[in-house]
């Protein structure tokens, strides 16, 4: 009787709410639903929420792949877009599909959105939630996924290593969510270990096939994107189409790539790490002629790996066997190569959106990266909480500014920013938008330099410079030439050893005005003499190595605000911007709870 009563229990359970892999399901509602419960402390129900609502979204994305290669048929996944023709049939076919299948032609209509629900970024969410519930194992299998797909946030980072300390848990939780090409990684990683080199060579082979097709799958949607081409059925002619195409296809195609790198705080490439180790259990097999192909095709990847080098050179001279590309890495080259030029096509001039004022291998400066509004929220915000003389403790009682007597220097550091909205003096949304500016530059920085590895932030500040009313300033500087991260010595050498901040690699700085008299930025040659010289105006953005010689004219007349930032590749140095993020996020709840449920 027992049994039959559960029987019936779930299949009443199984009417009542439909399976996740389903159209009926809609992963939005039950975002917005896991929120809600979050606000109202139900955590667990809220982690359910989250969890069902990821499910829904990839069960929704595995569709939308299916219908893609559906309509693709026997033609290859498109590399370039080739007509709009093409484009729009192809398009209207997926369309159609997806509308029968799921409900709604479109996946999701908000991108940023849909990039945190393929980033697992909500995971983030149902760790918080298990931690309050006190499921540690939930607990530290959320941080594990929420890593895996975010590789590089130092607080989960951090946060992770602390739980494992904290519990004793038997193995390495694997993360939920484990994409089949990863574990397949994971398993020839672990057989390399334990010197298994037939099982090695499978898993890794299998990792390189199905880490170039989930590429491959990520590129074909966004060839056929929907919800990021809303203007398609409305463009005047066949050449405003297929710039549009062009600039979304370029930009998605980018994110696939950065989607698949999932190796936490590591410069290798995803799949040349692969390739290293496939290259060494081949050998160990006997596989000679394998893996002499195996280690050519990692120099298409890495040129300098002396240890690669050498071992192509022992496969070819010594065992006597040729040293053939691999076609399938070959092909994903080739393919990265188009997206790229797709890229730099969106990425062109065409919008007039930015405009280079300089540009060198080690600094640049460029015009339009904030709009008005934003700069005037953010001067805004310096009036209202930046401290006098912040960041110098020494000149805390002083009425003058650090390096000039005739200013005034304010400022508030991001952190401080956040510990005044959690007292209720500002507004979540003016944080925020700090916030979002300086992860912006720092991306800005990465993508103009081509960094391999990855920045931290190592200092965020609001900066106003002043000139006093009424005394006239003949100082030259308002802060003198310097380097961010070494101390410059008569014969124009630059000494990096503490107490300078050697652990900073690159700096920013971020304009939000003109000032009516002077405050130039200046770069100079070890000689002191001025290469470079800005004029800053709202929207401006410079980028430079911290070793480059810089620095502030005197601000004669007026005020001069800007955000100053400072990077490092050293993650033991760096801000938890995840801690600051998840501090925002909790002033905003607070807000909700207050809120009536008509106002929410």
């Amino acid at each position: 009787m027992s049994v039959l009563c559960l029987l019936l229990s779930l299949l009443t359970l199984s009417e009542a709410e439909p399976q996740v892999g389903t159209k009926e399901v809609d992963f939005l509602k039950l975002r917005t639903q896991g929120f809600e419960a979050y606000a109202e402390n139900r955590y667990s129900e809220a982690a359910a929420l989250f969890t069902k609502a990821i499910d829904n979204f990839w069960w929704r994305r595995r569709v939308n792949t299916m219908c893609i290669e559906q309509c693709i048929k026997d033609r290859t996944l498109v590399d370039e877009v080739q007509t709009i023709s093409v484009y729009l049939s192809t398009s209207t076919c997926v369309e159609t599909c997806c509308q029968g299948k799921l409900g709604s032609p479109v996946l999701i209509p908000d991108s940023h959105i849909e990039l945190i629900f393929r980033k697992n970024q909500y995971y983030d969410v149902i760790q918080a939630c298990w931690h309050y519930s006190r499921n540690y194992t939930g607990n530290i299998e959320a941080a594990e996924t929420f890593l895996l797909y975010n590789p590089d946030n130092v607080g989960m980072f951090n946060r992770l290593q602390d739980l494992y300390k904290m519990f004793t848990v038997d193995s390495r939780v694997l993360p939920r969510r484990e994409p089949h090409y990863h574990t397949q990684y994971r398993r020839g990683v672990e057989a390399y270990k334990e010197e298994q080199w037939g099982p090695c060579v499978y898993y890794l082979d299998s990792a390189i096939e199905n880490f170039i097709r989930s590429t491959n799958l990520c590129r074909a949607q966004c060839t056929y994107q929907y919800d990021k081409t809303p203007s398609k059925h409305k463009v005047s002619t066949f050449v405003s189409a297929a710039v549009e195409i062009v600039e979304n296809t370029g930009q998605c195609r980018s994110q696939c790539y950065e989607d698949m790198e999932l190796r936490p705080f590591t410069n290798s490439p995803y799949l040349a790490s692969i390739l290293e180790y496939l290259q060494f259990c081949q050998y160990s097999l006997g596989s000679i002629q394998e893996a002499a192909d195996t280690a050519v095709s990692y120099t298409l990847l890495h040129k300098r790996n002396p240890t690669i080098n050498e071992n192509v050179e022992v496969f070819t001279t010594q065992y006597g066997v040729p040293a053939n590309e691999r076609q399938d890495i070959v092909d994903f080259l080739n393919n990265y190569k188009v997206d790229t030029a797709l890229l730099e096509k969106s990425d062109s001039p065409q919008k007039n959106e930015e405009e280079m004022l300089f540009s060198t291998s080690t600094s640049y400066g460029a015009r339009g990266f904030l709009s008005d509004k934003e700069c005037k929220s953010l001067i805004y915000l310096a009036k209202e909480i930046s401290i006098e003389n912040d960041g110098y403790d020494s000149y805390k009682d002083k009425d003058s500014s650090p390096y000039n007597t005739h200013e005034k220097f304010r400022g508030i550091v991001l952190s401080k920013a956040i510990k005044l909205l959690e007292e209720g003096d500002i507004e979540a949304e003016e944080v925020q938008l700090y916030l979002s500016v300086v992860q912006a530059a720092k991306a800005h920085l990465e993508k103009k330099f081509k960094l391999l590895k990855p920045l931290y932030f190592d200092f965020i500040h609001l900066v106003q410079r002043s000139a006093i009313d009424g005394v006239e300033n003949n100082s030259e500087y308002s802060h003198p030439i310097h380097a961010d991260n070494c101390y410059i010595q008569p014969d124009g050498s630059c000494n990096k050893s503490p107490p300078a901040f050697i652990q900073r690699d690159w700096s920013a700085i971020v304009y939000l005005n003109s000032p009516e008299e002077g405050g130039e930025f200046v770069i100079t040659d070890k000689t002191l003499t001025v290469t470079e010289s800005v004029k800053p105006t709202c929207g401006d953005i410079v980028g430079f190595s911290a070793d480059t010689y810089h620095g502030v004219k005197a601000v004669r007349k007026g005020d001069r605000y800007a955000i100053a930032l400072w990077f490092t590749h050293d993650i033991s140095k760096a801000e938890d911007m995840f801690l600051l993020q998840r501090k925002i996020g909790q002033a905003k709840d607070k807000t909700k709870a207050h809120l009536t449920k008509d106002e929410l």
